[in-house]
């Protein structure tokens, strides 16, 4: 879409190429991999409502999907929740 949507893809001075790594992987398979890579995922969080402090709230959507990989992976999610 972006080659028909820009001028430069219209005028075919630029090819755009999308890539996506993570899209056919599961939330587990993706955190495994960040930790393979050394991802801090305490720095990380997910969630669409974190309180003031920061602290994801455990309950919506994201922070579901982010608990069930970690749970997946078997690995211990480091970051603290209001739940």
């Amino acid at each position: 879409m972006a080659n028909l949507a820009t001028k430069a893809g219209v005028e075919g001075k630029q090819r755009i190429k999308i890539d996506t790594p993570l899209i056919r992987m599961t939330k587990a398979q993706i955190i495994r991999k960040g930790i393979e890579l050394g991802v801090d995922y305490s720095q990380t969080h997910s969630c669409y409502d974190p309180s003031a402090e920061g602290v994801a709230c455990g309950e919506c959507d994201s922070c579901l999907l982010r608990l069930n990989g970690f749970q997946e992976a078997g690995i211990k999610d480091s970051i603290r929740y209001k739940i």
